[in-house]
């Protein structure tokens, strides 16, 4: 049978790398993700690897099933054959949805427009349409796209973008935090050294490389002083069978540091995860700073500054190493999110 799938139904490299491809035709009801990330920016991978924990082990009678970024438009074709009334389509999480990032965006566009008679959903996002004409203009295409599905819903993980969602388009809201504050993973037990500047290198940068450069020597007179990105360069792709290998040198690599510095927001998740004490400043549209001030605030040992003063700056990060780690739940928080899937 699956032979025969393999021929009817184009199952190529890229649908269904999670599971045996069997799992397409069995009888069980299915949430199928789309935009699975083949790149190499680790947050988004946390993501997809969060949003695969969730399902399975929240929905354990759901077939999970993903579709890789490039495998979008062959993963559209097959999913309507086999798609039935009660499964769901999701299109994956992240800080994309809007005029940044175009190529991911038409994909939800596709995604959204081609399953409008089934519930479909996105999972936690940050969106910004940039105030430019053709920032407008593909907003005005987004809302055509996504006003033709009257199944969607749509989830933001700060209240910058709830309201522009619920002001852009006709779908249901709901509001989580980002969905890799759901895992639940215990940190290694590392021997800690130095500071990681884990700091952008793309369009939504904006701290300053004078800044940077002072704040990096000011530190590296007493520790040793590194800095990256969790956008990898060493590697062109991860694929599905990558990710969690990927995911957790990351997470050793945070841990293993006596200070964070960063501008990502998957760097400030991931340190909360290790308990690393992390400093967070801003990128281009606030998706830090509304997430550490919406849900993370409480956290004793993170802290998010606009502050450019280096003696500041260095009481700040005295202050932040001195304090015992502290948690936080927000279990609870993913409750609409939950109550969506059980509908």
């Amino acid at each position: 049978m699956l032979n025969q799938a393999r021929k009817e139904f184009n199952i190529v490299k890229g649908i269904a790398p999670n599971v045996n491809q069997e799992a397409l035709l069995n009888n069980k009801r299915k949430v199928f993700l789309f935009g699975s990330p083949s790149y190499t920016n680790i947050g988004d991978q946390a993501i997809a690897y969060a949003e695969e924990k969730f399902i399975k082990n929240c929905f354990p009678y759901y077939e999970y099933i993903e579709i890789m970024d490039y495998a979008t438009e062959e993963g559209i074709d097959l999913i309507k054959k086999i798609i039935k009334a009660d499964d769901v389509v999701c299109f994956t999480g992240g800080g994309n949805l809007g005029s940044l990032y175009l190529d991911i965006e038409e994909d939800r566009r596709k995604v959204i427009e081609s399953f409008k008679d089934y519930r479909t959903i996105v999972f936690p996002q940050s969106a910004f349409f940039e105030d430019t004409e053709e920032g407008q203009a593909e907003k005005k295409k987004s809302q055509e796209a996504y006003n033709k599905n009257p199944n969607l819903t749509l989830v933001a993980r700060e209240n910058q973008t709830l309201e522009i969602l619920k002001d852009t388009f006709q779908a249901n809201v709901l509001y989580t935090p980002d969905m890799v504050l759901s895992l639940s993973i215990e940190p290694r037990d590392l021997e800690r050294e130095g500071v990681l500047f884990v700091l952008r290198a793309d369009k939504e940068k904006v701290t300053e490389e004078n800044f940077v450069s002072d704040l990096m020597n000011l530190l590296g007179k007493d520790n040793p002083v590194e800095r990256t990105d969790t956008v990898l360069s060493e590697v062109d792709v991860i694929d599905y069978v990558d990710r969690e290998t990927q995911l957790l040198k990351m997470l050793d690599k945070i841990g293993s540091k006596k200070l964070i510095i960063t501008d990502r927001l998957h760097a400030m998740i991931f340190s909360i995860i290790t308990k690393t004490p992390c400093l967070v400043f801003g990128n281009s549209y606030g998706k830090a700073k509304y997430s550490y001030n919406e849900w993370l605030h409480e956290l004793s040992f993170i802290e998010y500054t606009d502050n450019k003063d280096l003696n500041e700056i260095l009481a700040i990060i005295e202050r932040l190493q001195s304090t015992e780690p502290n948690k936080i739940d927000v279990t609870e928080d993913f409750q609409v999110l939950k109550d969506f899937f059980r509908g």
